[in-house]
């Protein structure tokens, strides 16, 4: 048999954001592939008090040890990480899954080891979630990663004793028309997260860039180029976006990806990546960024060093190479609306 685990945990932030996107799709997926769902209820642990929050480490290890007891010899269980309510505890828990003969595959969302922060400004809480969370990724008997960057990563990090997969990008299951506008001469487009703690360059674009913006937080004013266009839930987005291409960058500055978020983008795979092209986008991504080279090799955009770049790369470009990445985002939109690269990965 074939399980997944699936962690409840409503935050309605999420419904206009892409945060619990990738793992809604994920379950999705497998649940398509025949995999049986294994239910652990969790709290919202944001509001309990510091010695509330030390019981529920201990409590969540009963609640998953009754519910994998169905899991025996020969079974695979799919688990997608990190776990929403983290237990120092949990090692433990795989490891008797482990021994008793189950298949261990993890899906890797995100992973705070693999962050590009500075030893000296991580807490004794951050060390010691990072050294119980590795050890629950090597109890896995397949670990599924973004790209070959990560991979690199994780083994420079001591995972590399552990099967690998590469993801290549996530998928972004929807059913949602493709009705927005396009053409190289409409705006630009941002979605996401824009905060200015979060999407700090949003705040000092080239005043030569129009870009439509598409999600909650935004900080600023609308302009005569910039748009304001509203936050829509992740199934819906697809059909809501109307521009040229799609902006992947992060950090606090248009001159580069920079800081803890745009450092993060040269091993990680931002799920906007996978809305922009599912919604037939091509996409303008930074050039150091972990899947700057799948966009380019593909034909799915361009790579700028700089935002500063992008009047000069749009000036000279054509109609007709516009077009043409524009149709290469049609075979890969419709991989991406269907699964294609996790079931993949699950195959290798």
């Amino acid at each position: 048999m074939r399980y997944y685990v699936t962690e409840r945990e409503f935050d309605e932030y999420d419904s206009v954001t892409a945060r619990a996107k990738a793992r809604d799709d994920a379950e999705s997926i497998v649940k398509e592939l025949g995999y049986m769902p294994i239910v652990i209820d969790v709290p919202d642990r944001s509001s309990f008090s510091i010695p509330r929050k030390i019981w529920w480490q201990i409590r969540i290890v009963p609640v998953w040890v009754r519910n994998l007891k169905q899991v025996t010899k020969g079974d695979e269980l799919f688990i997608q990480f990190p776990f929403r309510e983290h237990s120092v505890f949990l090692p433990l828990v795989l490891r008797k899954s482990r021994k008793k003969g189950v298949r261990i595959v993890m899906l890797v969302h995100d992973f705070e080891l693999f962050r590009a922060l500075k030893d000296s400004g991580k807490t004794i809480f951050d060390k010691v979630k990072n050294y119980f969370d590795a050890k629950s990724l090597k109890y896995a008997s397949k670990v599924i990663l973004h790209n070959d960057k990560m991979i690199k990563a994780a083994k420079e990090k001591g995972l590399s004793e552990l099967r690998l997969i590469d993801l290549q990008i996530f998928d972004y299951l929807t059913d949602a028309p493709i009705s927005g506008k396009r053409g190289l001469n409409e705006p630009l487009i941002v979605a996401g997260n824009l905060m200015r703690s979060k999407s700090g360059y949003l705040y000092e674009l080239p005043s030569d860039l129009k870009i439509n913006l598409y999600g909650p937080g935004y900080e600023g004013e609308a302009t005569d180029n910039i748009n304001i266009m509203g936050a829509f839930p992740p199934e819906e987005l697809p059909g809501k976006l109307e521009g040229s291409f799609g902006i992947v960058w992060d950090g606090p500055t248009a001159a580069t990806c920079d800081g803890v978020f745009g450092k993060y983008l040269t091993i990680n795979n931002p799920h906007k990546t996978s809305l922009y092209l599912a919604s037939g986008l091509p996409v303008i991504i930074w050039k150091e960024a972990a899947l700057a080279d799948f966009i380019v090799k593909n034909g799915l955009g361009i790579a700028v060093n700089s935002l500063s770049e992008i009047p000069m790369r749009l000036k000279s470009m054509s109609e007709s190479d516009y077009n043409k990445m524009v149709a290469n985002t049609k075979d890969i939109s419709g991989k991406l609306r269907t699964g294609f690269f996790l079931k993949k990965a699950l195959k290798e």
